[in-house]
């Protein structure tokens, strides 16, 4: 951040300021300068990454034109005998183009910080606040243990505990924390952080949830980027212990390592509530932690933006954490993220909230709609194979070749602008996780839209497995069996009775293979029984 020239500061600080077409012009007017090795290099990384950055951005303005293209042919062609299907299956491909352009626009220019950080000459205090709410002990005690060890000399620990347990407070004062408990439980984790924020001091505050280890250098790596005073809160990247294979995705390689520095470089990168240090003055500038969501993270830093704060993403993971280690474990961690963010854009649209940039107003909206456009959108692009394949009819009465054609550059366009931008995570596996989750998006829009008022009810999530048994696994997954089974049902049928022209069956047949390959990943990760080894690496 040091390194940012004062023409990027100018640039900035008018985007607030100007409409959505002067941002719109000065992002064409960097993406060329970029292009053309005119635009100033100089944060870290930056001119080592133009040319992968610059070849992704050509790919993505070729995924938008033949995006475009096509969405006009189909729609020439569009079979309206058939317009209960075919209307939504174009309805469905707009929105694959927007969500996926818009995505690829969010990753096109990451900002990347070096591991130690940057200098400054001052030690700040800072108020440790590890919220635990009936979390196993054996858990706890890990996170105080690495707690205790962060070598930083204005460090004061307290343990938030929801559950006022014994066990906790001897916890705590065995590993010289203080012990806070409160008799109102009201609000959940954002509530506890509350009154956690109003029995402490410190300039800034680091939050960490009682199974998110941290590493000892934390605190001197993240607190100095607040030698800049409009920074209002930084959050680092986290890692997982994670059962071998990490079957259900739950290292979010995609979001840590591409999605947040897309978002820094747009100030717009979010708290994700652990491994996080907040200005003071910042939270009390929004009036503390959010409440108003299940979780307080995402809709804090909103608020904290909406007042002009700048936030910092730092790419290096500096905590080692917990995460759902069952089928039934990783939808409850999702569907609650699900219904957070899609409560934030049906009811506390970022739109209306004036303080925010319209970079950022873009960035929260997407944060909610692509979890509506997926749970949606996947359940038309899984059947429709089947429906062409068992009653011989197809979405449009073009030429196949057209079809092919058309469909086959566009989605070439795609796959070369989202693999070019996404690297170095790879996006097969967090795909095939996402893909799978269709039904928990659905019921995390039920739960959004029915939840205006009043916010559905938190749970904590399990820092331990269950190993659930095999009907369990089997019952949990339903949906996405019966969708593998109707395809492959479709695709016997098919050659058998000849229901389509070889050419379209072929197209159908491609299709159905890739939505078993789509639908495998959620389905082996729940049904593969796992030896679950929780060991703690050293950090």
């Amino acid at each position: 951040m040091g390194q940012i020239t004062r023409q990027n500061q100018h640039n900035r600080g008018h985007l607030g300021e100007k409409g959505a077409g002067s941002t719109l012009l000065l992002g064409l007017l960097n993406l060329c300068n970029d292009f053309f090795g005119k635009r100033p290099h100089n944060r870290y990384r930056e001119r080592e990454d133009r040319r992968r950055r610059t070849a992704g951005q050509i790919f993505l303005v070729g995924n938008v034109g033949f995006g475009l293209l096509y969405l006009a042919w189909f729609l020439s062609v569009l079979n309206w005998s058939v317009w209960y299907i075919s209307v939504p299956f174009l309805v469905a491909e707009f929105a694959g183009l927007v969500t996926a352009t818009y995505f690829a626009i969010i990753i096109r220019y990451p900002r990347y910080h070096r591991p130690e950080g940057i200098s400054w000459d001052q030690t700040p205090s800072v108020d440790v606040l590890i919220t635990t709410y009936g979390e196993p002990l054996t858990v706890l005690e890990r996170t105080l243990t690495a707690v205790v060890r962060i070598d930083y000399p204005r460090k004061q620990v307290y343990v938030l505990d929801d559950a006022a347990s014994v066990g906790v407070r001897m916890l705590a004062e065995q590993n010289g924390c203080h012990y806070v408990a409160r008799a109102d439980h009201s609000n959940d984790k954002a509530g506890n952080l509350n009154y956690g924020l109003a029995q402490t001091q410190g300039e800034f505050i680091l939050t960490l949830d009682a199974d998110q280890m941290p590493d000892k250098e934390i605190i001197k790596r993240l607190v100095n980027y607040f030698k800049f005073p409009q920074v209002g809160f930084v959050q680092s990247a986290q890692s997982f212990v994670l059962p071998e294979g990490d079957p259900f995705g739950n290292s979010d390689e995609l979001f840590y390592r591409v999605m947040q520095p897309g978002k820094d470089n747009d100030n717009s990168a979010f708290s994700c509530g652990s491994g996080v240090i907040y200005r003071r003055t910042a939270l009390e500038s929004v009036g503390g932690f959010s409440t108003w969501n299940l979780v307080e993270d995402v809709h804090t830093s909103m608020k904290i933006h909406a007042k002009g704060w700048k936030s910092i993403y730092h790419n290096h993971p500096l905590t080692t954490g917990t995460a759902p280690a069952d089928i039934y474990g990783a939808y409850q961690q999702r569907q609650q993220w699900a219904t957070d963010s899609l409560r934030l854009l049906f009811w506390d649209s970022p739109f209306k909230h004036a303080g925010l940039t319209v970079k950022q107003k873009l960035q929260y909206f997407q944060i909610g709609f692509v979890y509506l456009a997926s749970g949606f959108m996947m359940p038309i692009y899984f059947l429709i194979p089947s429906w062409s394949l068992l009653t011989g009819q197809f979405l449009v009465i073009g030429s196949v070749l057209d079809y092919a054609f058309y469909r086959g550059v566009y989605f070439l366009f795609t796959l070369l602008a989202l693999v070019t931008l996404e690297h170095p995570a790879d996006s097969r596996k967090p795909y095939k996780i996402w893909a799978g989750l269709f039904t928990v998006f659905i019921k995390a829009t039920i739960n959004a839209l029915r939840s205006r008022q009043n916010k559905p009810r938190y749970v904590v999530n399990k820092k331990l497995p269950d190993n659930p048994g095999l009907l369990q696994r089997f019952k949990a997954i339903l949906p996405q069996l019966a969708i593998i089974l109707l395809t492959i049902v479709s695709i016997a049928y098919g050659f058998e009775q000849t229901t389509l022209p070889s050419g379209l069956f072929f197209v159908n047949a491609l299709w159905g293979f890739w939505v078993i390959w789509s639908l495998s990943g959620i389905c082996l990760g729940a049904l593969k029984r796992k030896t679950f080894h929780r060991q703690i690496v050293p950090l």
